[in-house]
């Protein structure tokens, strides 16, 4: 996938990783070269053709996902974390209707990121297999609290003995006779026969969320309970020290050829490089552009227009359909 991305030209090989990983144009054109006997296509058309066939890959898969939760992709916004995700964002975004990306800073790095200031959570569940309407309120009371000390404790000794978790109930349940479950938020104890009736309606409202209807079915299982603890560990906002509106367009670093389109065959085009270090809160780029930082390059494809935001993202507008 990278050959093909620097083949087409989405990559600076001499400037990949902020120069400390620079890649071979020539050894990633012999790699491509060697699909060319078995499919009869040129190197920068099979270029195109891997970068496709991944986007197809991915938009496929956001389609099951999204599907399976009862959702419509056209009413999201497609987030893109990771080294590659940038630039093929706006494009799996095209195949699945969405029309706003957005691009965090050092989108590359974003697990590192996020594991330096998301909450710390602690997840423990046991299994119970138990029909709601003969549950022992006084077992699943004890083994929810039992759940909840062993995991506030694993929070206790990570953060400190001064830090006060948040803990969330929650169950897998199921209609009696089904073979799979859906995870289901409860509310918060202690628990008695009466609340019975709330946790029926939790879950038949989670269940009507993901499949769209209630099926005329009186009992309910429990398979499963799980405790969610969480508790802040982060060290405060982050401050990206950007600059504040710019009244002009800041200059691209650079000028590159970029092969790319919508359909079969990449069309060629004179592309801006810029920095997205250089790019003040307010900038508005129209695309092609290509927007490098040393650990992802954001491609903005023709039509689109990316605004930097003061929070620090690129907001990425495509065109219609």
């Amino acid at each position: 996938m990278t050959d093909a991305n620097l083949l087409l030209g989405c990559y600076d090989g001499a400037r990949f990783a902020d120069g400390r990983m620079p890649i071979d144009l020539d050894a990633a054109t012999t790699a491509v070269a060697q699909l060319s006997d078995a499919t009869a296509m040129e190197v920068p058309d099979l270029a195109w053709g891997i970068h496709s066939v991944v986007n197809e890959s991915m938009a496929a898969a956001a389609r099951v996902h999204i599907a399976e939760r009862g959702h419509d992709a056209r009413r999201f916004a497609l987030l893109v974390t990771g080294g590659g995700a940038p630039v093929h964002g706006c494009e799996v975004a095209r195949r699945l209707g969405i029309r706003r990306v957005i691009c965090p800073p050092a989108a590359g790095v974003a697990s590192a990121l996020g594991l330096l200031v998301a909450p710390a959570r602690v997840d423990r569940a046991s299994t119970i297999l138990q029909p709601l309407r003969r549950i022992d309120w006084e077992h699943l009371e004890g083994a929810y609290r039992a759940l909840e000390s062993d995991a506030a404790g694993v929070i206790a000794q990570t953060l400190s003995d001064a830090v006060e978790p948040t803990l969330t109930r929650l169950a897998d349940m199921r209609f009696a006779g089904q073979g799979y479950e859906v995870v289901t938020r409860l509310p918060p104890g202690p628990y008695a026969a009466s609340i019975e009736p709330a946790l029926r309606e939790a879950f038949e409202q989670a269940y009507a969320t993901v499949f769209g209807r209630r099926p005329p079915v009186a009992d309910v299982e429990i398979v499963n309970i799980r405790v969610c603890a969480t508790a802040s560990a982060g060290r405060g906002e982050l401050s990206l020290g950007l600059a504040s509106n710019t009244p002009s367009a800041p200059s691209p670093r650079a000028t590159r050829t970029l092969l790319a389109g919508t359909g079969v065959k990449p069309q060629a085009a004179s592309t801006p490089v810029y920095e997205r270090s250089a790019l003040p809160a307010g900038t508005r780029l129209n695309g092609p552009a290509l927007i490098e930082e040393a650990s992802s390059t954001l491609l903005v494809p023709p039509g689109a227009t990316a605004t930097v935001q003061s929070s620090g993202n690129i907001v990425v507008e495509l065109p219609e359909r």
